[in-house]
């Protein structure tokens, strides 16, 4: 192949990529403000009713308003910003998602197979020791794993910062004769396979197979293979890796109705709630996530609508996120709630829009996704 003939090949290459890359930060420029949205925000904070709110809304596509009003902290009287890392929760588990899909998209896990498969030790209900649990039933909290709440309950709901335990915990926690191990953490129902079982320990449990299937800790292969890639740079699941007096402080209420910081939230089920993102960093995720037709995100298409099917076919299966009515259109969703924390991501893949907010408390707000809704897509 002659040299100029190879070199205009490689220069169209290229800006094939940097097109892709236009396209995708196009959808995602920051600085809007929606007045309205902006409204009811401030309303929200105006009202006390929370230190700190992070809003994002995607239409179409493209982010239509991004901001983060409030106080990070508030005995210093820092503001946040839409940079400052905010603990999501179970939102968390959004992404968890993706971590997992991304593997099964190279065929390092396969959705159907027995995570035996994938584990140093062996997983088995003692109830039902001869019916294997899939990948799948983990992401659809269909494993018959529970979580024991006297285990976890302390960790919970006394904040001390990152955890302790490693993802290691889950061999005593699930293995017979293990420190930590009861039968009742297993689903002892007929049928268990069918029961819906909201499972934090589930989706650790997947984490620890994206260890032992990428030879990585999960922080460092969701670093290199999705934060990174997706610029997302205030974004980690352990506070050493960010500058703490930059994350958002989560409030309880004394009392005298004052807002009290307990401390950071850190429990060994961590890859189920533990994150720290800022709103940017999360709305960039989900923007590439629903233009992934068109975009080079780091999952393809095809992989998004297995994930999330059309509203409109449910029944085809989806995984880790929920079904939601909000006024009068169909979306989905996960919320997530903890020691001073209340988040939700909404988001609908055929019209491609988002809603996203982050509150630094654990109050009630949803009468301001309901309003921002009605406000955009009401018919």
């Amino acid at each position: 192949m002659p040299n100029n003939f190879r070199q205009v090949k490689i220069q169209s290459k290229m800006k094939a990529k940097f097109l892709l890359l236009y396209l995708f930060v196009s959808t995602i420029s920051f600085g809007q403000i929606h007045p309205k949205i902006n409204s009811l925000i401030e309303a929200e904070i105006n009202a006390n009713k929370v230190p700190a709110l992070a809003v994002a809304v995607i239409d179409s596509g493209k982010v239509i308003h991004i901001s983060a009003k409030g106080h990070r902290d508030v005995k210093l009287k820092k503001k946040a910003t839409i940079n400052t890392p905010f603990h999501i929760a179970s939102v968390s588990k959004t992404v968890t998602n993706m971590v997992v899909f991304k593997l099964i998209e190279l065929g390092k896990i396969d959705l159907k197979a027995d995570i035996n498969n994938y584990l140093p030790f062996k997983v088995e209900n003692p109830f039902f020791p001869d019916e294997k649990i899939t990948v799948e039933l983990l992401l659809k909290h269909r494993s018959g794993i529970k979580d024991d709440v006297k285990f976890y309950g302390p960790h919970w709901s006394n904040p001390k910062g990152d955890p302790k335990l490693s993802l290691e915990y889950l061999k005593d926690y699930l293995v017979s004769g293990g420190s930590l191990y009861k039968e009742s953490h297993y689903d002892s129902k007929p049928n268990h396979k069918l029961n819906f079982k909201y499972s934090n320990t589930g989706i650790a449990l997947l984490a620890y197979i994206v260890e032992q299937v990428s030879g990585m800790s999960y922080e460092d292969f969701c670093q290199k293979n999705i934060f990174k890639p997706m610029k997302m740079n205030n974004t980690s699941w352990f506070l050493k890796n960010l500058d703490s007096s930059l994350v958002a402080k989560t409030y309880v209420k004394n009392k005298t109705k004052e807002f009290i910081f307990k401390g950071h939230n850190g429990y060994p089920d961590y890859p189920g709630g533990q994150l720290r993102t800022s709103i940017t960093d999360y709305t960039t995720l989900i923007a590439g996530f629903l233009n992934a037709d068109d975009n080079n995100f780091i999952l393809n298409n095809e992989t998004k609508k297995m994930i999330i099917p059309s509203v409109s076919t449910p029944h085809l299966g989806y995984y880790t996120w929920f079904i939601k009515a909000i006024n009068n259109n169909l979306y989905y969703e996960h919320g997530g709630g903890d020691t001073g924390v209340r988040t939700i991501s909404i988001i609908e893949p055929d019209k491609k829009r988002a809603i996203i907010i982050f509150a630094n408390y654990p109050y009630n707000f949803d009468e301001l996704y309901k309003s921002i809704e009605r406000e955009m897509w009401e018919e």
